[in-house]
């Protein structure tokens, strides 16, 4: 809000109800933040999980089992 709270019961004027709400770009700013960190990506996947076979040597899969393990 931009301007404190009323300190009375007494009823207010439109105008002073309306200059102590947020500017408008700032309840949008507040509202994309809100819906962007309330919403998951379609494309999270847990630490350490790799559809995708990138490598298939020994050695590689080997360290990605150790780091799974150690994740859990």
């Amino acid at each position: 809000m931009r301007a404190p709270p009323p300190r009375s019961k007494a009823a207010l004027s439109e105008r002073d109800f309306l200059e102590a709400l947020p500017a408008m770009n700032t309840t949008a700013t507040v509202l994309a933040v809100l819906w962007v960190l309330r919403n998951e990506p379609m494309d999270m996947r847990p630490l350490g999980r790799y559809p995708d076979r990138h490598f298939t040597e020994a050695a590689p899969r080997l360290l990605m089992r150790r780091f799974r393990r150690r994740l859990r």
